[in-house]
């Protein structure tokens, strides 16, 4: 495995003064963060935020459950940086916005918008799993669920003034909640075990995640988001139909990605990885369509919970399960890597209308996934596993997992990473060693599918598309190959370069190094003998007859005077 070595803390701190100079305001024209005064955001007794923009020339700080109300716009810079203060349950602190809300969170790649904990100095100090220090980012829209009443309350929170602002669901799955775009969540999660008296949610669950889309129309705008170090789960989508593209999900404690409810959107470039060093984590994908908890859908479990998902990477422990496809769900999965698990997908047939039921219903399809190291050996049951009392319910998936093009394949990427006290020390590959053959059979249906010829969130040779980011600067990733000359003295060199590719030119930038020289060349790499003097002169001592070289002649003269006596 390529190594990595940051040396702690002062180390980090150069690596990140380097990799993070754009949130402290040098390139995204905002003051520098130890110059911003910081802002405090409450509810406001029930008012909200109200409609205004945040800058990146403040600190924001949220204190408790903070609502956009409906009819309002919150407005989010680039290179804004939101804290939080500390707290789980009741006591946590988290933004959201309800239905009929919008949020314009329009960062960019070189000024993210971050959301965090309240005194991170975003300088690398934080160990990578640090996880529930604050509640969440919260989006509630109008979108279908297959709800018996065609709503619900979000996980985890308040409206302690009972204004239906926590509620999301309805009949528009094409709504917009805004744009959020280039954002960096952090070490949140919150739970509440033992909720208070005025707790209105009495049927769904009781923690926050990472970012949570309930309800969300595909009218919103979601690209570039990565959500790092939650309690819970990092991103959990609840019906609606969302769309959403570069999506990074890192060390959630339970699962990385969850979907429920009904959602039928689509995603594309998705990468997670789970907590290896700690063994932390559940599942890399959690996918259910009944509201497991409370089993509070339709009979018909209509509309199925069936969104379509290409080009991931889904990287775990081996002490956890890839993929747990249960309780109604469906979904359609296409062109992933699945590597370094203990089992890969697990299909439960257990309630009336379970996920083998959404197979048989042809709501539930895998096609073109490559599975390795996963469990200690390459039989089917390790990658793909029926578990009901269907007598021939594993045959019937695991002939879909065949005849879909699903092979146990190494795709050469590194799926190791090392950390020590909570900081990584050696990162990941993530890109592939080559293209892949993709049949058109098994391509995404819809133009919001870009065409690729590769499986796997990272086209084999491109560019990281997480560069730059939160996980990059922790050092998760490892630059793959550089090819090129690695010979400083050659024509070529190429001091990025960590794979010599043959390449090295050693004939085309010599020349005369000595100034006095007829043919001195001042752009000569290096010495190749050449150097032409006037007739008598040489700077090389050894050139006795001033020809400019040093030959038989030389030799000649030195030996006719051998022995003779210099006065």
């Amino acid at each position: 495995m390529p190594i990595q070595f940051f040396c702690r803390p002062l180390g980090v701190v150069f690596l990140w003064a380097a990799l993070s100079a754009t949130v402290q305001g040098q390139n995204c024209g905002c003051l520098p963060l130890e110059d911003r005064p910081t802002v405090v955001l409450t509810d406001n007794g029930g008012a909200g935020t109200g409609t205004q923009m945040l800058s990146c020339d403040n600190i924001y700080l949220l204190d408790g459950f903070v609502y956009v109300n409906p009819n309002d716009v919150l407005t989010i810079e680039p290179g804004t940086v939101i804290q939080a203060k500390p707290g789980q349950g009741a006591a946590a602190s988290c933004l959201i916005v309800a239905r009929d809300a919008q949020i314009l969170a329009d960062g960019t790649a070189d000024c993210p918008i971050i959301f965090t904990y309240e005194g991170d100095e975003l300088n690398g100090s934080t160990p990578y799993n640090t996880r529930g220090l604050w509640g969440g980012v919260i989006v509630n829209g109008h979108g279908i669920l297959n709800t018996y009443d065609g709503d619900d309350q979000a996980e985890g929170i308040l409206d302690v003034t009972n204004a239906g602002r926590d509620v999301y669901g309805g009949s528009d799955n094409a709504g917009s909640s805004g744009i959020l775009r280039h954002l960096s969540i952090r070490h949140g999660g919150s739970e509440m075990p033992n909720p208070p008296v005025n707790f209105q949610n009495k049927i769904n669950g009781n923690e926050t995640n990472g970012l949570s889309l309930n309800g969300v129309g595909s009218g919103t705008v979601i690209e570039h988001i990565e959500i790092v170090s939650t309690l819970d789960d990092g991103l959990q989508i609840m019906g609606g139909a969302a769309n959403l593209k570069y999506v990074a999900v890192a060390f959630s404690s339970e699962d990385n990605i969850e979907y429920d409810q009904g959602w039928v959107g689509d995603m594309q470039y998705m990468f997670a990885v789970l907590d290896q060093p700690q063994g932390v984590g559940e599942h890399g994908f959690d996918f259910e369509g009944d509201d497991f908890e409370f089993q509070d859908v339709t009979l018909s479990f209509l509309p199925y919970t069936n969104p379509q998902i290409a080009n991931f990477t889904n990287i775990g422990s081996p002490s956890a399960v890839a993929l747990r496809w249960h309780n109604g769900a469906g979904g359609r999965l296409y062109n992933g890597i699945f590597q370094n698990w203990d089992a890969g997908i697990d299909f439960e047939d257990e309630d009336p209308c379970d996920a083998y039921e959404l197979f048989l219903f042809g709501e539930l399809e895998i096609h073109n996934n490559r599975f390795w190291n996963i469990g200690d050996s390459l039989a089917l049951d390790t990658m793909i596993l029926y578990e009901g009392p269907v007598w021939n319910g594993n045959t019937q998936i695991q002939n879909h997992f065949v005849a879909n093009n699903n092979l146990a394949f190494d795709s050469g990427i590194d799926d190791e990473f090392d950390a020590l006290a909570g900081f990584i020390t050696a990162g990941l590959d993530v890109f592939p060693s080559q293209p892949d053959v993709i049949p058109a059979e098994h391509q995404p249906v819809g133009t919001f599918f870009d065409p690729v010829d590769y499986v796997g969130a990272f086209e084999p040779g491109g560019e990281n598309w997480l560069a730059g980011t939160y996980l990059d600067q922790m050092g998760l990733f490892y630059p793959g190959d550089v090819p090129g000359c690695m010979y400083s003295w050659a024509c070529n060199y190429n001091a990025s370069a960590n794979k010599d590719d043959g390449t090295c030119d050693v004939s085309n930038c010599g020349g005369c190094k000595y100034p006095d020289a007829l043919n001195y060349d001042a752009g000569a790499q290096f010495d190749d003998g050449t150097c032409a003097f006037p007739a008598g002169e040489s700077d090389c001592p050894s050139d006795v007859d001033g020809d400019g070289t040093t030959g038989v002649n030389d030799l000649l003269e030195i030996l006719s005077l051998f022995g003779a006596t210099c006065n």
